[in-house]
């Protein structure tokens, strides 16, 4: 038992210690050369004072240096060889990082440094040393990261750049988008108020052509109504007169001769009382025969006064006055037919003439001499219900002038008397 005891209580062979140490250190090199090394980050192992023990390959990538020749400088000191500045953000900015990885903190912080040329992103982690690492002289207070984030920094400023240029060229389109909804909204209400102008000038000069379309039938009227009453003085002596012949023929004109006589003062009574439209027309183209005797004119009147309703009549003599003078002023005719019919729903009057023809000549307005007349015949017609047509036949001569009332039910034929 005793020699058992005696060969545990034998103290460890201090060339093993040392061969693990070896053996330990050599294979934490070879780790850190096929892992630190290859790195593209900087990274530093700093002692308690804050001075190199340990850098990787990039301080020689970014020409600080070599390996060994800066090892036992602190971290600014390797960074800044050659600063002299009294005030150093970069030195500034590695002190408050080491006093809070002292205080077990991790520290990290992004700076543009003018000196390397380099925009950085440095991170100070404190590391705590194992007690088999204490025991060989392991001094490592914190690790020190040192990443280049150069080409972070200018896409960054790029992005801002573009960003900004962005921001400018929609700004500027906004600016012109809304100078041009201006222009749009300022052109809408200028045309707006050209069209309401144009509204008003055309209700205006409707409303002054219906006036003027009114006041021509008055004054029409009153020439229908003195023409009547010419006509009427000229038809009442007339019936005096055969009324004085019956008086005194009484007593020595056989009876059958009498009844004529009487018949023909009936006839001219009722002629009194009743001269219409039809009436008119006839004596207006006698009167027009006799105006213009080297211009025949052929009259076909088909139609009675009780035929042509009331409302009519004026619009019937005026259309057929106003085509018959400007056949006689400007078609050139030697002939002239004039024609006024009835059918059951409708009134028709055609004045067809063997002149120039439509459209032809300086003076071509065929039968309606200018285009105020043709305008007035057409928009008489239309406001009595009628419609107004101007054609020349295949020829190319003489002209034909159409107007075609339809009549309403009310205004039926009425029966023709004994």
């Amino acid at each position: 038992m005793s020699n058992d005891r005696e060969q545990h209580a034998q103290p460890a062979d201090p060339l093993s210690d040392t061969a693990r140490v070896r053996v330990s250190i050599a294979r934490a090199k070879f780790e850190w050369e096929t892992t630190v090394d290859v790195l593209a980050d900087l990274i530093c192992l700093l002692d308690s004072a804050g001075r190199v023990t340990r850098v990787n390959r990039v301080v020689e990538r970014w020409n600080l240096g070599s390996i060994t020749g800066v090892l036992g400088r602190d971290l600014h000191g390797l960074l800044h060889d050659d600063c002299s500045a009294e005030s150093c953000a970069l030195q500034a900015a590695l002190r408050t990082a080491d006093s809070g990885a002292r205080s077990g903190e991790v520290r990290e912080f992004e700076i543009r440094d003018a000196l390397l040329g380099r925009a950085l992103h440095v991170m100070l982690r404190p590391m705590t040393a194992s007690a088999g690492e204490a025991t060989v002289g392991n001094d490592c207070h914190a690790v020190a990261i040192v990443a280049d984030v150069t080409a972070l920094h200018l896409a960054r400023e790029a992005l801002h750049a573009v960003n900004a240029e962005l921001e400018t060229r929609v700004r500027v389109r906004t600016d012109e988008l809304a100078d041009a909804n201006r222009d749009l909204q300022n052109e809408i209400m200028r045309r707006e108020a050209a069209e309401q102008a144009l509204r008003r000038s055309r209700n205006e000069l409707a409303s002054l052509s219906r006036q003027q379309i009114a006041a021509q039938e008055n004054e029409r009227k009153r020439i229908a109504r003195e023409l009547h009453d010419s006509v009427g003085q000229q038809l009442s002596a007339i019936k005096y007169g055969l009324e004085r012949i019956e008086l005194a023929q009484q007593a020595r004109m056989p009876e059958a001769q009498l009844q004529v006589l009487r018949r023909a003062v009936t006839g001219l009574q009722d002629v009194l009382e009743d001269l219409g439209a039809a009436s008119a027309v006839s004596w207006f183209c006698r009167e027009f025969a006799q105006s213009y005797p080297t211009l025949q004119l052929h009259e076909a009147v088909s139609v009675r006064d009780a035929d042509v309703p009331e409302r009519l009549g004026t619009a019937v003599f005026r259309s057929v006055q106003e085509l018959l003078n400007n056949v006689a002023k400007h078609a050139q005719a030697h002939q002239v037919m004039v024609s006024l019919s009835r059918r059951v729903d409708r009134l028709v009057l055609e004045v067809n003439d063997d002149g120039v023809g439509v459209g032809v000549g300086a003076t071509a307005a065929p039968t309606v001499g200018s285009g105020r007349g043709i305008h007035n015949l057409r928009e008489r017609a239309e406001m009595t219900g009628g419609q107004f047509t101007l054609s020349a036949p295949d020829s190319g001569t003489g002209n034909h002038a159409r107007i075609e009332w339809r009549l309403a039910a009310t205004e039926a034929l009425k029966p023709e008397g004994p």
